[in-house]
């Protein structure tokens, strides 16, 4: 993670075609969460089209006991 970079919690309800989809899914169900660099945010993806705050606390939690991976 750069310095000066936000932390986002993001939905994921691509297409299966769209990059990406299958490693977010695969993060998720194994109990760490994705992440992708985008204009100076790191985005936590979960894979919900409505993010709850269990949601968005789980994602946060996992960040920050280093359970994510960066796709980017």
């Amino acid at each position: 993670m750069e310095q000066n970079e936000t932390i986002e919690v993001a939905s994921w309800e691509r297409d299966p075609a769209v990059d990406y989809h299958d490693e977010v899914w695969a993060a998720w169900l194994h109990g760490t969460v994705a992440a992708v660099h985008d204009a100076g945010r790191l985005l936590l993806l979960v894979p919900v089209a409505v993010l709850t705050p269990a949601a968005i606390a789980l994602a946060m939690r996992l960040y920050k006991v280093g359970s994510f991976t960066v796709l980017d």
